[in-house]
Order: structure tokens, then sequence, then C-alpha cells
């Protein structure tokens, strides 16, 4: 991949239902992260989105932060396409961070992330829940923590995964990177794929420990269908050819 170097991070929040968590998530990340290090944060609003959650992600937008903050409505449903599209245009960052708007992950860990960055510019650094220090969700139900517990073990052995928890989406990681991958999933199973495919060009992975939270406002949008999806990338994306991953034009070695 390329010769990497760390000028500023812009962070990506999703949103779709959130108000008070989306505040406490914005709030949280201008006030530990630097400016000289965060370029923007961008609240990246589902199409879905409630009214409650556009009013607020507009009020944070006009509130004066340290670090400027914007509302980007997504389209078409199509996160990866959008998202690549986005952070193209951040012509002064070099990295993004995804992260999201219901508190399981407590917003102070960004500054952390892009410290870790900073010393390691062509990793990607990622929380994790299953690495000394992390745990899943207490409260949250036994099934689900099993259920997620099971398809991580099923990953890391299906890739023999130098990350941990591939099924947590949230992370840091080089733009100029994610830009060149083509993307096939249109759904939240994209958060799986783009890390799977900087897993198959063998990008270092830096892991911090989480200890994942019960979201304390709204409700997944993920149905039981969505959930099934997240094994289509995951095989798919295993047996591909990694030239594959690129789009067209694209140099794996460049």
């Amino acid at each position: 991949m390329f010769d990497t170097i760390f000028r500023k991070a812009v962070v990506l929040i999703g949103a779709h239902d959130e108000v008070i968590s989306l505040r406490e998530t914005v709030e949280g990340i201008a006030s530990t992260c630097r400016p000289e290090d965060v370029a923007r944060i961008l609240v990246f609003l589902a199409p879905h989105a409630t009214e409650a959650c556009l009013s607020e992600a507009n009020r944070l937008a006009a509130a004066g932060f340290p670090i400027p903050v914007a509302p980007v409505r997504e389209e078409q449903a199509d996160w990866a396409n959008e998202l690549q599209h986005v952070l193209g245009q951040q012509v002064d960052a070099s990295h993004a961070v995804f992260w999201t708007a219901d508190l399981d992950a407590p917003p102070s860990l960004v500054a952390f992330m892009v410290e870790q960055a900073r010393q390691n510019p062509a990793a990607v650094i990622k929380p994790s829940r299953f690495i000394p220090g992390g745990r899943l969700p207490v409260g949250k139900g036994a099934y689900v923590n099993l259920r997620d517990a099971l398809f991580r073990w099923i990953v890391c052995m299906f890739y023999q995964c130098r990350q941990t928890d591939p099924h947590l989406g949230l992370a840091l990681f080089p733009i100029r990177d994610f830009i060149r991958f083509d993307f096939r999933e249109k759904f939240m199973s994209f958060a799986i794929e783009y890390l799977l495919c900087f897993e198959r060009l063998r990008t270092p992975f830096i892991e911090i420990p989480l200890q994942q939270r019960k979201r304390s406002e709204g409700k997944s949008n993920i149905s039981a269908r969505d959930r099934l999806r997240f094994l289509v990338p995951v095989i798919r994306l295993r047996f591909l050819p990694k030239r594959k991953l690129l789009k067209e034009g694209s140099d794996e070695q460049a």
C-alpha cells in the first residue's frame, strides 16, 4: 500500500435516531481531541434519520466547537460509495475515524486512537472487546453476547486475523487506502467488509481494549436478515484474489 503520514483525522459519526447520545458523543470527542489533530466531525445521518436527530445534528453544527461539526445526509442507503465520496473530499485529512452515536463506546477513546495513528500512520487502529481489559456489554443479553463471540471466533479462524474483533466496525484508518477498495456491500455489512479488506492486504492492526456498554438511547436498525448478510462479505472476501479488492486501475503495490 501507500507510504502514509499522519496529517489530521476526520471523525464520522453514524446517527439515525439518537439525540442525547449524539450530543454527548460529539461533545466528548470535541472536548478530548485537539483541533490540530482532528480537522472536523461529520455527523453521517441515515436516510431515515428522525427529525429530532436531524435537529440535534444541526444544533451541534451551530454550537461553535473548537473542532468544526457538520451534518452529512446519506442519500441512497449506500454507505460504502457515499463514505468514499465524502472522505475523498477531505483534502486536509489523511485518516478517518468511524464512530457511532449510541455511546456503546466512550468518545474519549477517539483521542487515544488518533494519538496511536500519529505514531503508526500505516496501521488500522481499532477498539476490541476481546483483548485484556475489554469486554462485551453487561446487560445486553447472554444470547446476543454469545452470538457476537461465536461470529468473531469464526471470522478470526477463517482469516487467521491480525485483529481480534472484526465484527466491531469502529476504527481509524488511512483514507487514501480506504477509497481504493472496490466495496460491494450497501448497508451495515459494509462495516465488516472494509475491515476484512484491510485484513486481506495484511495491513497492521493496533487494538485498544473496549469495555462496551449497552446503548442508552435509540434502537438498533439491524434486522435478523441484515445480520445474516454479514456472512456474505466474510465468505466472498476470503476467496477473492487480492487484486479484485481494489477498484480498477488501482495498484496493490502502490
